[in-house]
């Protein structure tokens, strides 16, 4: 048999035997990693273990059936019919995508919010500009906090829901070349002069967004900043004295406290819904997109639209970004959101540079080898490189597709989640050794990590503070 690649594998038999080690990972939550949407807007068929249950960002995708909403995710319709978008994050974007976007809960508890309120950016906090926009985190309240609290049990629902439903937003997304990828969701009024926070799953692909304040007024919104590795994103509207929302120090939750989602459920008919319920879970690893995402878990009622809404504590303050829910029969009660101090130093840097800097990338995109597949073609188990980027340093120091890559700095690797928790142990600019199998030969690469902004793969870099315009 003639080889035509660096390992020798018929391509015949390549389509015959799958390389992709995503479903043998271990991991229990798992969502479609590409689109599958057919003509008629049906086809919605998420990646999952079958005794697992699954972690939904919703499909852009158009459906009317109402009994399937607790099946996706929280972002949804348009004009009566429900949109269910997924994030696409394919393998192909991981490594800058694969080994900078696999896990995340490494980033985020490095960079968490310390009690006092000040966070810490991926670089330093006196790194971003100083005149740069940047949100506050308070503390719980001290003492009495309202004559309509009730001591330490906060405030009542009623006077939540009256503190914090002006401060959400509706937010419209729309793909004019491609209609069916149109979606609503929901945002959350971070600055009186119109900074708004939502997620990026629901303003990704979108050319055209709207922001509806609760009443009613319509502005055209541009993206200051948008990371899908945190699934975070900053609008801006250009409008003033808006209810901006106060923002609650998340590390002092407490399992059984008091949680409320507001949002807009099925759209903005519904704007502006209320549910309660409680701190189900903190710090709770779920794998979306391949990525472990460390979340607050609610029992909360998170519907598709409620995506990039808030969850409130017992004293009205926004302590999450609700981003997932876990969409199955069996399972009920299981919403997730994105904890404020986490969410903070991101939503900083976006806010400063238009995405986040300094994360450390190798540039590569690439494939788990299941031990099936490694036996099968005689190569070793690890990482398949599909494609390499000309601006990273490993393309000028010679790695090719379809090496594999069994090893880091002498120790051997078998998935991508190893690569990412080596790299991430480490800063950019700092050399890291792979070890390669290729064409029968083992080679070392040295190669030094780049800043994950400079890759020509990288989709979250976006124009700062461009013009906008919009009227009420």
């Amino acid at each position: 048999m003639e080889n035509n690649n660096n390992f020798g594998f018929d391509p015949d038999k390549e389509k015959q035997m799958p390389v992709d080690g995503s479903k043998d990972e271990g991991n229990a939550f798992h969502i479609s990693g590409e689109k599958h949407i057919s003509d008629e807007g049906k086809a919605y068929r998420p990646l999952t273990n079958s005794d697992s249950p699954t972690v939904y960002q919703t499909n852009q995708n158009f459906r009317s059936d109402l009994n399937h909403i607790e099946d996706h995710r929280k972002k949804t319709k348009r004009k009566g019919l429900l949109v269910f978008a997924s994030i696409v994050i394919a393998a192909a974007l991981l490594f800058t995508g694969a080994v900078t976007g696999v896990t995340i809960v490494d980033y985020y508890r490095s960079n968490a919010v310390p009690n006092n309120g000040e966070a810490q950016s991926t670089g330093s906090a006196q790194d971003l500009p100083k005149d740069s926009v940047k949100l506050h985190i308070n503390d719980v309240p001290k003492g009495t906090v309202s004559a309509a609290s009730t001591s330490s049990q906060g405030l009542d629902t009623s006077i939540i829901a009256e503190k914090v439903k002006p401060s959400v937003v509706g937010v419209i997304s729309e793909n004019t070349a491609n209609p069916a990828a149109s979606a609503q969701g929901s945002g959350i009024v971070m600055t009186k002069d119109g900074y708004i926070i939502t997620n990026n799953h629901v303003i990704e692909g979108a050319n055209k967004i709207t922001v509806v304040l609760e009443n009613g007024n319509k502005y055209n919104a541009k993206i200051i900043g948008k990371d899908a590795k945190t699934d975070l994103a900053v609008l801006k509207i250009n409008a003033s004295n808006l209810p901006a929302a106060e923002f609650g120090n998340s590390d002092e939750l407490k399992v059984g406290d008091k949680a409320i989602a507001i949002g807009n459920p099925m759209g903005i008919e519904l704007q502006g819904t209320v549910t309660q319920g409680i701190i189900s879970a903190i710090n709770r690893d779920i794998t979306v997109e391949d990525r472990v995402m460390t979340l607050l878990q609610t029992d909360a009622s998170i519907n598709p639209g409620n995506s990039g809404g808030p969850l409130v504590n017992k004293y009205g303050q926004v302590i999450g970004i609700n981003t997932v829910k876990i969409g199955q029969s069996d399972y009920e009660g299981l919403g997730f959101a994105i904890p404020m101090n986490t969410a903070k130093p991101i939503i900083d840097e976006l806010i400063a540079y238009g995405y986040v800097k300094g994360r450390p990338a190798i540039g590569i995109s690439g494939r788990n080898m299941t031990e099936q597949a490694a036996n099968y073609y005689g190569v070793p188990m690890g990482v398949l490189v599909d494609t390499v980027d000309p601006k990273c340093d490993a393309y000028k120091q010679g790695l090719m597709a379809q090496d594999v890559i069994y090893g880091v700095n002498g120790k051997t690797i078998t998935t991508m989640n190893e690569i990412q928790k080596i790299k991430d142990s480490m800063k950019v600019g700092q050399s890291i050794t792979l070890n390669i199998y290729r064409a029968g030969q083992r080679l070392n690469i040295t190669i030094k990590l780049v800043d994950e902004s400079s890759l020509s793969s990288s989709s979250n870099k976006v124009q700062i503070n461009p013009d906008i315009s919009g009227t009420p």
